[in-house]
């Protein structure tokens, strides 16, 4: 069983990688209408191939991050009580005064 947290930080993660492709279909099909930083209204509809796939991953991480968060979620409502307390790690050696 997955821990609360990782279902959490993976529906995070998805989320912002749907607002990525979200930003870059939104970019490919201003570029390929010739709209990229002008200040009109542009009225062309070519959509390219590129913004379909980029659509496509954005919908794709959507759906995974709906699922990881009703997980998390149902996961947490189920077993209330925070994951167990990671454990201490020494970081450095411990020295003994006989090794001096």
């Amino acid at each position: 069983m997955h821990s609360y947290r990782v279902l959490g930080i993976i529906a995070l993660g998805a989320i912002v990688l749907a607002a990525i492709c979200f930003t870059a279909v939104d970019i490919t099909i201003d570029s390929a209408n010739g709209c990229l930083g002008v200040r009109r209204i542009c009225s062309e509809h070519q959509v390219p191939s590129t913004a379909v796939g980029y659509a496509a991953l954005g919908v794709l991480s959507l759906l995974i991050s709906t699922l990881f968060a009703a997980g998390w979620l149902i996961g947490m409502l189920r077993h209330p009580e925070p994951d167990e307390p990671l454990p201490r790690v020494r970081l450095l050696p411990r020295v003994v005064e006989e090794e001096l």
